[in-house]
């Protein structure tokens, strides 16, 4: 059949539509910590004035160093709000007039050089932490520096949020521009962080945190303009950071195992699509729980496989699963509740059970007509898929008059 909320469903050749989620996230703001403080001295000499004199420098001393680092306030940044990004359900099939994907403008490179290569097969990647500076080894940041560093912040968070509503609106072109400004921001950030505070620390790992999510999003672009080789290749990109930063089993790295069984969903290879989904869906049981909206996103697209090799009864547990979950917020308007039931009614239709997809059909129809309105590509989509299961079922009554009875 991708995260804020935003659905989209691509019409298959046989008018089903079975949702796929993708999951990006949004970034975090450093906060810049005050440079690494000299050890303070302390006062030697037994001489009652050369300690009067000693004391009164230092505090002099003090002072000065006070009113330096009280200039560095404006850079503590609060963090950005943390939002799904990304959420696309789409097919094999070729897209509906309103979901056709304009073409990139470019391949987005990696400021240090390192150029997104077609062709690479994905890979699972394993990175080892270096170990972390000596004190030492660090050094205080110049004020040109200081300087430098909050703007480079405030351009890396509004390219990352301007992109994402290019992506968000279809401008696929757009969003990649975005994004690569933001990689630059934050690649040119990363130094200054690594030498003055460290690689553990915190303000360092959000920049590598932030990275790897704008990495992912990028692969998910790729992906969804069929790209394959590139989207592989950012989504490893991701992937190295998130299993050395944030470890293998963390839901951020369950993020981009989904994206990367997606890759291989949407090229119809089944087997390692559900390899990737499953090491995805154990994180999300492991840390999120059961009952998590990202888990149910997984019962969800481990679910489409199992229905693509015919495993009826595998795909229609995980979608009562991903259902369940998804209608106890706001069942009412909850779209992904809706596209849980229609693919429960997918599966009856597979069978042939019409009766049974009928009113999974009308339940996912509802609510969208609540959250999207009638003329929106997702409600349209399920309506078709409803219609055509009626017309199979051989009901006498046109169709239109039985759905508009059926909605009373």
């Amino acid at each position: 059949m991708n995260t804020e909320g935003t659905v989209e469903l691509k019409e298959p050749v046989s008018t089903s539509v079975i949702a796929r989620e993708a999951l990006n996230e949004g970034v975090q703001a450093p906060q810049p910590e005050a440079a690494l403080p000299e050890p303070a001295s302390s006062p030697k000499g037994s001489n009652t004035f050369t300690f009067v004199i000693f004391t009164l420098f230092a505090v002099i001393v003090g002072i000065v160093i006070a009113f330096i680092y009280a200039g560095r306030d404006d850079l503590q940044m609060a963090e950005a709000p943390q939002v799904e990004e990304i959420t696309s359900t789409e097919h094999e099939s070729a897209p509906t007039e309103h979901e056709s994907a304009p073409s990139a403008s470019g391949t987005v490179t990696s400021r240090s050089g390192e150029k997104s290569r077609s062709g690479e097969k994905m890979k699972e990647t394993e990175g080892a932490k270096e170990p972390e500076k000596p004190q030492s080894e660090l050094r205080r940041l110049t004020r040109a520096e200081l300087d430098r560093l909050n703007p480079l912040i405030n351009e890396a968070l509004s390219n990352h949020e301007a992109a994402r509503g290019y992506y968000r609106h279809g401008d696929y072109a757009d969003a990649l521009t975005h994004y690569q400004k933001a990689i630059n921001s934050y690649e040119e950030l990363l130094p200054y962080y690594e030498q003055s505070l460290g690689e553990e620390n915190n303000n360092t790992i959000t920049i590598h945190k932030n990275l790897a999510a704008i990495y992912n999003s990028v692969g998910e672009v790729y992906r969804k303009q069929n790209n394959y080789a590139e989207a592989s290749n950012w989504l490893n990109k991701s992937l190295k950071i998130r299993e050395r930063v944030q470890g293998e089993d963390h839901p951020d790295t369950a993020k981009t195992y989904n994206n990367i069984a997606l890759v291989y969903d949407s090229q119809e290879q089944y087997p390692e699509a559900v390899k990737w989904y499953q090491k995805s869906l154990a994180i999300y049981e492991k840390t999120l729980g059961s009952d998590h909206p990202d888990t149910a996103k997984g019962y969800n697209n481990l679910g489409m496989v199992y229905l693509h090799q015919d495993n009826y009864v595998g795909a229609m547990n995980l979608f009562k699963k991903a259902a369940a979950i998804q209608e106890k917020e706001d069942p009412d308007r909850n779209q992904h509740a809706a596209i849980a039931f229609n693919n429960i009614a997918e599966v009856y239709r597979a069978q042939g059970d019409y009766e049974f997809a009928l009113p999974e059909y009308l339940r996912a129809y509802r609510i969208l007509l609540g959250t999207y309105g009638e003329g929106h590509s997702v409600t349209q989509g399920v309506m078709r898929n409803m219609a055509s299961a009626y017309e199979r079922s051989g009901k006498p009554r046109p169709f239109d008059e039985w759905l508009q009875e059926s909605l009373r």
